[in-house]
């Protein structure tokens, strides 16, 4: 899979939450099934969930998170600080529609505060264009939803049901840019209606501004039929300019980057959290970073 426009659009000192999914969630990131204000409010019903090797896959089930009715099942996310600087969001999924018709049936990324307060980015099958593809998004604030005001392309299934989605925040101008990559060639696609301010959306300034749920999903849509749809995601990956020195990304060096330092000491390998200069062993110069760091935001 390509990262590169991500990676190259955020600061060189940009650190990542990345999960692959390798037969399972990485227990370093916290997941969790909890939606607040929905019914249930612990998403999970673990029947309709499964990993392999490298996806993550959910059986879509009805329940939703539109108006009022606050029913998602299934819905995995994390919980992130404030976002910093161009952050980015991005995954990839497949989804197949099975026998399901009737409905919006979509799955992708959702950022929220709650059940009423979100907004969401995914492919899409349109039950008034033959069930083809496309991708969209929404949002709700006080238990109000509208559409995004953001379209793709529309496209035959059989031309491919995976993509990937992003969402990049651009601090200069004030605005999110959204993009779609069907694989197949184009790569990076900008949707229509894209840019925007990021104001234009409320639950996705709450989440970037003052911290919140970044997760993944797939809903009917108001859908039914067997079987139903699936979603496969390959990755979730999300990149903030948090302080280097802030190891677990939670928005503050404290004691917890000092002890995951501590806990971590003289661990030799590429990539991991603690070794936060780089030099790919977790060391006294890591240790120093966040001593000289402690309290920073």
């Amino acid at each position: 899979m390509s990262l590169m426009l991500a990676s190259a659009a955020v600061a060189i000192h940009a650190q990542p939450l990345m999960d692959d999914f390798f037969g399972g969630f990485d227990p370093q990131h916290g997941w969790s099934w909890i939606v607040p204000g929905n019914a249930p409010a612990n998403t999970h019903d673990p029947a309709r969930v499964s990993f392999t090797a490298e996806q993550l896959q959910i059986t879509a089930r009805s329940g939703t998170l539109y108006q009022g009715v606050n029913s998602i099942r299934n819905l995995p996310s994390v919980s992130v600080p404030a976002l910093r600087g161009a952050w980015v969001l991005e995954t990839r999924v497949r989804l197949t529609r099975g026998g399901a018709s009737g409905g919006y049936i979509q799955a992708g990324l959702v950022a929220f505060r709650d059940a009423d307060h979100y907004f969401n980015l995914h492919m899409v099958y349109l039950p008034e264009q033959n069930h083809w593809l496309s991708v969209s998004g929404g949002h709700e604030w006080a238990g109000v939803y509208q559409w995004a005001g953001l379209s793709g392309m529309v496209w035959s299934p059989s031309a491919g049901d995976t993509l990937r989605l992003m969402m990049r925040y651009e601090p200069d101008t004030g605005r999110v840019r959204f993009f779609y990559d069907r694989e197949d060639g184009a790569h990076w696609r900008e949707l229509a209606g894209s840019p925007r301010p990021l104001s234009d959306f409320p639950a996705l300034q709450a989440v970037a501004q003052s911290g919140g749920q970044i997760g993944l999903y797939v809903d009917l849509g108001g859908g039914g039929g067997s079987p139903a749809p699936v979603a496969a995601f390959d990755y979730l990956q999300i990149l903030s300019d948090y302080h280097p020195a802030d190891v677990n990304c939670d928005g503050i060096v404290d004691d917890a980057d000092l002890l995951q330092v501590l806990f971590a000491f003289g661990v030799q390998r590429c990539n991991h959290p603690a070794d936060i200069n780089g030099d790919r062993v977790v060391d006294d110069a890591d240790l120093l970073q966040v001593l000289f760091g402690f309290g920073a935001r």
